[in-house]
C-alpha cells in the first residue's frame, strides 16, 4: 500500500491561523471532489475557525475517562475504519490521554499515513525537539510537548502560516484567540511582541533549513562530535550538535567517556535520557572507558573525521575545570573547530532568598507599571509572600506560602509540589474536594500540559477550582489551585496572580525541598 502524504501547517504561535488555513485548503479540495474528513479539531472556541469546518464530515471524539474526568481525544480506530482520502488532525504535538493506543498524536498520524491516508496537521515552532533550548531561552518557558525533527523535515509539504506580531496581539486583546478573560493573562506572560518576534524569526529560519536539508545545497562538512555526560545540560549540547549536523548535511557522534566511578540512580537516569535523545536525533552513540579524558577524546577525533567538536561548559566539573578546558583546546588538531556551549552554572545550588527577591524585583516592578490600579494589592501580596518565606516558625515553608495565598486571594487553595500537596482552607470552607480523584486529574492535566485549566478556562471547565502551572528557570515544578466554589476567579484576581507569580515561583523553588 502506498504511504499517505503529510502536509504540516506551521506557525510561530497559537492564533496565527494554522487551523483556519488547514480547513480552508481542505474545503477547496472537497469542492474538487476529494473525500476530506476532520479527524480532530482542538476545541479552542474560535467561531471563525469552526465556521470554516462546516460541511466537512467530522469523526466524533473518543471519550476517555481519566480519574473521573472525560477527556476528548482523536479516535484513531474510527479514522482508520472510515479511511477517507484526506484526514485533518489538529495539534500534532499533543500528548494522548492514558489508555490511548499511542502516547503521542504524531504516532497516531504515522499509523494513518501507513494506511495510505493523506494527512493535514498543525504544529508550532516551539514544539520541534531540536529547537527546545532556543525556544526556552527566547520565551522562558519549558515546552513539554514536542515532536521529533525528522517528522517536520521529511513531511511532504510544509505551509508556513504567518501573521505580524502586532496583528496577533490585537487579535488576542479582542478575545479572538483565548477569550478576553484568558487573554489578559496570556498578554502578561507568553504573548508579548519581543517573544513573538523571536518565535516568528525562528519559524522562518527553521522552514528555510528544512528546504536546505532536502535540496542538499549547503556546504558538506565532516562529522560533528559532541561530548556528553550524565549532566542534564548535555541535552542542550546534543540539540546543538543535531542542528549543526543538519546545517552541514553530515552525521553527528556523541561520545561518553566512562570511568570507574559509580553513578547515582538520578545520574544514571539522566545519562540514559541523554543517550535516548542522541538516538532520537539519529546520532551515533559511542561509549569509551577511560580515566584519561583528554587522551581518549584526542585519539577518537581522527577516527571519525570530526571537523566540529561541541563541548558543554559543565562537561568537566570541579575546581580544575578551567585548566581542563585550556588543555583540551591545546590538545585538539588545528583544523578542528571547537564550540563550548554555555550551561546553567547555578544548577544544584541554592541562592539566598533575599538575593532572589532582589533579582525578581525588576520583573515585578515592570509588571506593576503596566497595571497601576492594582499596585497597592500587588505590594500587599508581595509583602505577605515575603514575610511567609522569611518567617522561621514551626510550619513547613510550603504551608506558610499556602496560608499566605489563601489570605491574598481570600479563597481556599492547594499546592501540588512534586509528590506532596499542601491544602490551605479559607474561613472554614470545606476544601476537601481538592483531594477528590476528579480534581486531582484536572491538576495532573495542568502538570502534563504545563497550562492553565479548570473552572472558567474552557479546559476541564466542570472542575471546582482553577489551576495555574508553576515554573522556575524554565522548568515546570508544580501547580497551584484556587477554589471557585464561592465565586469565580475573575480578571482582577488573574491580573494579581500574574503580578506575583514570578515571586511565588522564586520562593517555592528555593525554599521547598520538593522544587529546586
Amino acid at each position: 500500500m502506498e504511504r499517505g502524504q503529510l502536509r504540516i501547517f506551521f506557525g510561530y504561535s497559537a492564533g496565527v491561523g494554522k487551523t483556519y488555513a488547514m480547513l480552508k485548503t481542505a474545503q477547496d479540495l472537497k469542492n474538487q471532489g476529494v473525500d476530506a474528513v476532520v479527524g480532530y479539531l482542538e476545541p479552542q472556541g474560535r467561531p471563525d475557525t469552526f465556521k470554516m469546518a462546516e460541511n466537512l464530515e467530522t469523526i466524533p471524539f473518543r471519550l476517555i475517562s481519566y480519574k473521573g474526568v472525560l477527556l476528548k481525544e482523536f479516535d484513531l480506530d474510527a479514522a482508520l475504519a472510515r479511511h477517507p482520502q484526506l484526514l485533518l488532525v489538529d495539534e500534532l504535538a499533543h500528548t494522548n490521554a492514558p489508555g490511548s493506543k499511542n502516547p503521542k498524536r504524531y504516532l497516531d498520524v504515522e499509523d494513518i499515513l501507513k494506511a495510505g491516508i493523506d494527512v493535514f496537521t498543525t504544529v508550532n515552532v516551539q514544539h520541534i525537539e531540536g529547537l527546545h533550548d532556543i525556544v526556552g531561552e527566547a520565551t522562558e518557558v519549558d515546552v513539554g510537548e514536542r515532536i521529533p525533527d525528522e517528522i517536520f523535515d521529511y513531511a511532504d509539504e510544509v505551509t508556513l502560516v504567518d501573521l505580524e506580531p502586532e496583528e496577533l496581539l490585537e487579535r488576542m486583546k479582542e478575545g479572538k484567540i483565548y477569550g478576553k478573560t484568558n487573554a489578559s493573562i496570556a498578554l502578561l506572560n507568553f504573548f508579548n511582541k519581543e517573544k513573538l518576534s523571536s518565535l516568528r524569526e525562528l519559524a522562518m529560519r527553521r522552514s528555510a533549513d528544512r528546504i536546505e536539508k532536502q535540496t542538499h545545497n549547503g556546504q558538506l562538512r565532516g562529522n560533528v562530535l559532541v561530548l556528553i555526560s550524565a549532566s542534564p545540560s548535555s541535552a542542550k549540547n546534543i540539540r546543538v550538535a543535531a542542528r549543526m549536523a543538519g546545517a552541514y548535511h553530515c552525521g553527528f557522534t556523541a561520545l561518553y567517556v566512562e570511568s570507574d566511578a559509580d553513578l547515582s540512580d538520578k545520574s544514571l537516569a539522566s545519562l540514559n535520557k541523554n543517550r535516548q535523545l542522541v538516538r532520537d536525533f539519529g546520532g551515533e552513540l559511542v561509549t569509551k572507558r577511560s580515566w584519561n579524558l583528554l587522551a581518549t577524546v584526542s585519539d577518537f577525533v581522527p577516527v571519525i573525521g570530526a571537523s566540529e567538536i561541541i563541548l558543554g561548559k559543565t562537561w568537566r566539573k570541579g575546581p580544575k575545570r578551567k585548566g581542563f578546558e585550556e588543555s583540551f583546546l591545546a590538545k585538539m588538531p588545528p583544523n578542528v573547530e571547537i564550540l563550548i556551549v554555555p550551561g546553567d552554572e547555578t544548577v544544584g545550588r541554592r541562592t539566598p532568598f533575599l538575593t532572589l527577591l532582589k533579582s525578581a524585583w525588576g520583573t515585578l516592578s515592570f509588571k506593576l507599571r503596566g497595571n497601576e490600579i492594582q499596585t497597592k494589592k500587588v505590594l500587599e501580596a508581595i509583602s505577605m509572600l515575603s514575610a511567609a518565606a522569611r518567617y522561621n516558625g514551626g510550619e513547613a515553608p510550603e504551608t506558610r506560602i499556602g496560608i499566605a495565598l489563601s489570605q491574598i486571594f481570600r479563597r481556599s487553595c492547594e499546592l501540588w509540589l512534586g509528590q506532596e500537596t499542601v491544602l490551605s482552607s479559607w474561613e472554614g470552607e470545606d476544601a476537601t474536594f481538592f483531594g477528590s480523584p476528579k480534581e486531582e486529574s484536572v491538576a495532573q492535566w495542568g502538570l502534563a500540559h504545563a497550562a492553565k485549566c479548570g473552572k472558567g478556562t474552557g479546559i476541564l471547565n466542570d472542575a471546582k477550582a482553577v489551576y495555574f502551572p508553576l515554573f522556575f528557570d524554565k522548568k515546570l515544578f508544580g501547580v497551584v489551585g484556587f477554589s471557585c466554589e464561592a465565586r469565580p476567579f475573575g480578571a482582577p484576581e488573574e491580573s494579581l496572580f500574574a503580578n506575583v507569580s514570578d515571586l511565588l515561583e522564586f520562593i517555592l523553588s528555593n525554599l521547598s525541598p520538593h522544587c529546586g
